[in-house]
């Protein structure tokens, strides 16, 4: 049962970014994750809240894929850059 990670981010320092474009594909794609979106489009159709700078969806062979990435001692280093420089909510969902 395939899993999306879906992830919307809003950056407060840009600092972190480039670091993970670069490094953290690679990384999602070791645990057979496929990048479905990536976009700065966003149109609100009910809810408040501010817009996030992009929104991200990845989608996963299964939950514990997510599990094991998120957990991925390799993304760590990253993980840690984007909490210190965006904000953001991210979950997944199975199918």
């Amino acid at each position: 049962m395939a899993a999306y990670f879906i992830a919307s981010v809003t950056s407060h320092d840009d600092g972190w970014v480039s670091d993970y474009q670069a490094n953290v594909p690679p990384m999602v794609a070791r645990f057979g994750g496929e990048l479905i979106c990536r976009s700065t489009q966003f149109e609100r159709f009910e809810g408040e809240g501010a817009a996030p700078h992009y929104t991200v969806i990845i989608r996963f062979p299964a939950m514990a894929d997510v599990q094991a990435f998120m957990a991925c001692p390799d993304y760590a280093p990253f993980k840690d850059a984007r909490i210190a420089g965006a904000t953001s909510d991210i979950f997944a969902i199975a199918d």
